[in-house]
C-alpha cells in the first residue's frame, strides 16, 4: 500500500466517523427535543386548547347572525296558536240554522262576483257545469235515500250519515268529497256489524246520485269510475275542479261548528263499525281537534324551528372566507354555536316567562310552552355539542401530531 492509498483511506474513514457522530448529535438532539414537548404537554395542550376557542369564537358577524337567529326562534315561539278550549255542545248549531244558511249564502254570492268573467260550457257527456255545482248548497254525499232498484241497501244511519260517507270526512273528504260533487256520486264505508262487508279491512262502494229533486241514489258504480268521471269532467272544464273544492270547503265548514259535527279523520275508512260507536257517543272533529291539539302544536313548532336553524345555517355557510377563517370544519363549529345558542336563549326566554305566568296563576300556561322548540333544543345541545368536542379533539391531536414532527422547534402553530 502506498502513501496516497493510505490517505484516501484514511480519509474515507474520517468523514464516515464524522458522518456518524452528525448522525448520532441529531439522534441525540431530537431525542431532548421530544422529552422537551413531553415535559411540556400539559403548557401545550392547554394553548392548543385556547387556539381553538380562539379559532372558533364568533365574530361580529356571527354574532349578528346569532341575534338574527334568536328573533326568529322569540318571533315563532310568541306567533304559535294558543291553546284552544274545548268547543261546547251549547255553542254548536243546529245543521240547517239560519247562521250557517247566511254563512253559505253569503260565500256563494261572493264566489259568483269573484268568477262572473267565467265561461259557461255544457257538457256533451252530462256532467254539471261549474255554476251548478258552486251555486248548488246540496252535495251528493249527503244523498241518504235509495231509489229502490235493485241492489243492497245500505244503513245510512239518518242523520249520522255523515260518519258513513267519506265525502264528510276532514281530509280524505278534499279527495273523495270533490270527486263526488264533480261525477254526481257518493262514497261510502259499509259496516261489518250491519252484515254490509264480509271482512274486516278497509273497503269502500259508491253510487251515483239523482242531484234532481228526487236526490237519491240511482245506481252502484265503481270506484274508478268516481274518479275518471271526475276527471273526464274536468278535461271540459277546468273550472269545474276549482267549484267542487269551493263547494266542499263551504260544506265542510258549514257542517263542522254542528251540533252532530264531523267524524274523526280516517276512521271510517279504517274502522267504519268503531267509527259510528265514537260518533255516535257525541265524538266528532272538534273534540279530536281538541285532544291532539298539544301534539300538533309540538309537530308544527319543531318543524319551524328546525326550519330556521336551516335557514339560519345556510345564511352563516355563505359568509365563509377560506383566508380568514381557517379549515372549514372550525368554521362549521361557529355555524353549530350560533344555532345552539339561538335556541337556548329562546328556549330559556319561554321556560322563564312560562314559569312566570304558571306562578301567577295562568292555568294555560303549561298549555301554551313551546314544547317543540323545547325538544329540538335538547336535541340539539346534545348532537351539536358531541359535534364541536369531537372537531375539538381532531384539531388537538393534529396539532399535537405536528408539534412531534417538526424538528426546527418545540411549539409552533
Amino acid at each position: 500500500m502506498d502513501k496516497e492509498d493510505f490517505k484516501r483511506r484514511r480519509d474515507a474513514i474520517r468523514a464516515k466517523s464524522e458522518a456518524l457522530w452528525k448522525d448520532f448529535d441529531e439522534h441525540r438532539n431530537e431525542e431532548k427535543r421530544v422529552i422537551s414537548v413531553l415535559h411540556n404537554a400539559p403548557s401545550i395542550l392547554e394553548k392548543l386548547d385556547m387556539t381553538f376557542e380562539k379559532r372558533t369564537s364568533l365574530s361580529k358577524t356571527d354574532v349578528s347572525i346569532l341575534m338574527l337567529a334568536t328573533a326568529l326562534q322569540l318571533v315563532r315561539i310568541y306567533m304559535l296558536p294558543k291553546f284552544q278550549e274545548r268547543y261546547l255542545d251549547e255553542d254548536r248549531l243546529d245543521h240547517d240554522d239560519d247562521i250557517i244558511k247566511e254563512m253559505e249564502k253569503e260565500e256563494i254570492e261572493e264566489y259568483k262576483k269573484k268568477h262572473k268573467n267565467w265561461a259557461s260550457k255544457k257538457s256533451e257527456k252530462g256532467y254539471r257545469s261549474w255554476q251548478e255545482i258552486a251555486f248548488t248548497i246540496k252535495v251528493p254525499y249527503d244523498a241518504t235515500r235509495h231509489s229502490g232498484q235493485d241492489f243492497n241497501e245500505r244503513n245510512m244511519h239518518g242523520g249520522q250519515h255523515r260518519v258513513k260517507t267519506l265525502g264528510h270526512d276532514p281530509v280524505l273528504g278534499w279527495i273523495f268529497g270533490v270527486a263526488n260533487i264533480i261525477s254526481d256520486t257518493i262514497t261510502i264505508c259499509p259496516e261489518y256489524q250491519l252484515g254490509e262487508k264480509s271482512i274486516r279491512i278497509p273497503y269502500i262502494e259508491s253510487y251515483r246520485v239523482d242531484m234532481g229533486s228526487n236526490f237519491c241514489w240511482k245506481e252502484r258504480t265503481t270506484n274508478w269510475n268516481v274518479f275518471t268521471n271526475a276527471f273526464e269532467s274536468i278535461g271540459e272544464d277546468k273550472h269545474r275542479l276549482y267549484a267542487a273544492l269551493f263547494s266542499q270547503g263551504l260544506h265542510l265548514t258549514s257542517d263542522k261548528y254542528t251540533k252532530l259535527g264531523l267524524p274523526v279523520p280516517f276512521l271510517s275508512l279504517l274502522d267504519s263499525d268503531k267509527a259510528y260507536d265514537i260518533y255516535k257517543d257525541g265524538y266528532d272533529y272538534l273534540d279530536y281537534l281538541y285532544d291532539t291539539q298539544i301534539l300538533r302544536r309540538t309537530m308544527k313548532s319543531a318543524a319551524q324551528s328546525v326550519m330556521i336553524n336551516m335557514i339560519i345555517g345556510a345564511i352563516h355557510k355563505f359568509f365563509y372566507n377560506p383566508q380568514k377563517d381557517f379549515d372549514k370544519e372550525l368554521y362549521n363549529v361557529r355555524t353549530r354555536k350560533i344555532i345552539l345558542y339561538s335556541n337556548m336563549i329562546a328556549t330559556s326566554s319561554d321556560v322563564v316567562q312560562t314559569a312566570c305566568r304558571a306562578y301567577m296563576g295562568d292555568e294555560n300556561a303549561i298549555k301554551n310552552f313551546d314544547l317543540g322548540g323545547f325538544l329540538v333544543t335538547v336535541y340539539r345541545l346534545i348532537t351539536d355539542t358531541k359535534y364541536i368536542l369531537k372537531i375539538k379533539e381532531e384539531f388537538i391531536f393534529n396539532e399535537w401530531d405536528k408539534i412531534i414532527e417538526s424538528k426546527n422547534n418545540i411549539y409552533n402553530i
